[in-house]
């Protein structure tokens, strides 16, 4: 079974649509808490900060920084590696696109679509306080992939999937997303592809994996 990778803004309905997909196939969802879980387990206690600090506090010249997000991308070729995964991360579309047994998937709003969703979730009323929320988060999650990726977020030319979740209901998202998975499982993969079942991986670092996906059920 292969991997799915979806990159996001937040109030784009992706959580909720990946759970769904993860349901329908059968595969373990894999979000912030999880990774998170993971590099603890594996060693680094600082991901929950590096993740959601302001971009001002992201210094390549930080072994640690550098440390951390190194590690994520291990652990997503591990994710990857084991398969039958929907990963709902950051950097998880760059770090696994050169494989050719992972699905990427971008899903996004409108601004003002993902400003309600947010105030609808969260029980915000006041519209300008979710505005700026959402555009904290979509200035740090942009400034994350760029900075330590060098990647242009809005370049979409690695993904084989990107919708617009307010035009596209939910439940046709999960449903071209699952067939886009079962096309992809049943094409015929050149001789020279890379394929991430085939990379190596830490032993411990699957561990880790499988112990904080238990911890959370």
């Amino acid at each position: 079974m292969n991997t799915i990778a979806i990159s996001r803004l937040l109030g784009s309905d992706a959580g909720r649509i990946a759970q769904k997909v993860a349901d329908s196939l059968g595969y373990d969802l894999v979000d912030k808490s999880i990774l998170q879980g993971t590099l603890q387990q594996y060693g680094l206690t600082r991901f929950g900060e590096l993740y959601t600090s302001p971009p001002n506090l992201w210094d390549l010249a930080n072994s640690k920084n550098l440390e951390m997000v190194s590690m994520l991308n291990e652990t997503m070729q591990a994710l990857a590696y084991r398969g039958r995964t929907v990963i709902l991360a950051r950097g998880g579309y760059v770090a696994l696109n050169k494989y050719a047994d992972v699905l990427n998937v971008r899903l996004h709003a409108p601004t003002d679509v993902r400003v309600e969703r947010v105030m609808a979730r969260e029980r915000i009323t006041d519209r300008s306080k979710a505005a700026c929320q959402v555009a904290a988060d979509d200035k740090a999650r942009i400034k994350f992939v760029e900075r330590f990726y060098g990647c242009k977020w809005h370049d979409e030319s690695d993904f084989d999937l990107v919708m617009n979740t307010d035009l596209i209901p939910a439940t046709t998202a999960e449903a071209w997303i699952i067939d886009a998975i079962a096309m992809l499982e049943a094409k015929t993969v050149p001789a020279n592809a890379l394929l991430a079942k085939n990379t190596k991986v830490d032993p411990l670092l699957l561990s880790a994996i499988e112990e904080a996906l238990e911890l959370r059920v």
